[in-house]
């Protein structure tokens, strides 16, 4: 029998209800736990909480990226992470929104080489740079209320660079920084299933097995019916398989409160009740919120749903990451 970790992504919200979706609210409810804990609520250092590290290494989300989408990761240079946003009438960001046509610079004299990730996220590399990365400060996009400057501070050649990355009603958005350094073991190997570059380039540095497919996407239209299908593939052939399904968390960055209400109920009906027929335990969790009044990511507690809570009480691991239990 496999452990099935299911998390949600930006499931939560003001409004949100497990009252709502009738497969989560028949499961047995944990404490919440805050996968934030009073930092940034930002999905790997949460799912990497989520999955019992205590000690979340800073500035890792770029290269963990980097290895997700194949890029070789060389030890002097540094990485940044960005997202194209909208930016409203008062000059501020307010939805995760790519624009339809926009020109990266060529210049030969800015060695910064760029890398798209799909959905509007995009990594830049500066080779043998390393030591600019204590230097530059960034914006943090994923807040409310007024930023200021959006602009990265530190050093005028990435300024310039990434000011001209923008148009009248979209700019692209460094909000993270990173280099090469290793990436604290997790001692149970564990099966990854997940569409995003972060979640599969975490199993690759922690050389786990990861199961990708065209139909399943980092999006709303991702196929839940074939998710179910590879997850209970997986879970016959290993202890704990980690579902990360992004979707909701999509729509609430793009604002979108119906989309994300219909994605839940999508879960709900189609992936829920395949996962709760198995014979396979079941964990399902949010790393954080993601509010689609705001398009913002949301710190606080998460809720934590079993399918019985009989295999978690005897098991320490758990027990560690649950607060709970």
């Amino acid at each position: 029998m496999s452990h099935i970790l299911l998390i949600v992504d930006g499931m939560t919200d003001p409004d949100f209800r497990l009252a709502d979706y009738p497969a989560m609210d028949s499961m047995q409810q944990l404490a919440p736990v805050d996968y934030s804990e009073g930092g940034r609520p930002e999905t790997l250092a949460c799912t990497l909480r989520i999955l019992g590290l205590r000690q979340v290494p800073p500035h890792i989300r770029p290269i963990v990226e980097a290895y997700g989408a194949g890029l070789e990761v060389a030890p002097d240079d540094l990485w940044l992470r960005g997202s194209w946003y909208h930016i409203d009438e008062q000059g501020q960001p307010d939805r995760q929104e790519s624009p339809e046509t926009f020109t990266l610079r060529t210049d030969a004299t800015v060695e910064i080489e760029p890398h798209d990730l799909g959905q509007g996220h995009w990594l830049f590399r500066l080779r043998e740079e390393r030591y600019l990365c204590e230097r530059l400060t960034l914006p943090t996009p994923f807040v409310t209320g007024k930023m200021g400057d959006l602009l990265p501070e530190g050093d005028e050649t990435i300024r310039d660079y990434f000011s001209q990355l923008a148009t009248p009603r979209h700019r692209l958005i460094v909000w993270d920084k990173g280099v090469s350094r290793p990436l604290p073991q997790l001692q149970e190997p564990s099966v990854i299933i997940a569409a995003e570059k972060v979640l599969l380039g975490l199993g690759k540095m922690l050389d786990w097995e990861t199961v990708i497919h065209p139909a399943l996407t980092g999006d709303t239209d991702t196929d839940l019916g074939l998710l179910a299908q590879l997850t209970l593939e997986a879970a016959e052939r290993t202890d704990r398989v980690i579902v990360h399904v992004n979707g909701a968390d999509q729509a609430g960055h793009q604002r979108d409160e119906a989309g994300k209400r219909a994605f839940l109920r999508r879960i709900d009906s189609e992936l829920l009740p395949l996962l709760l027929r198995s014979p396979h335990r079941l964990t399902l969790t949010s790393d954080h919120g993601c509010d689609p009044a705001t398009g913002c990511h949301l710190a606080g507690p998460q809720p934590v749903l079993c399918s019985g809570m009989t295999h978690l009480r005897g098991n320490e691991g758990y027990r560690k990451q649950f607060s709970s239990l």
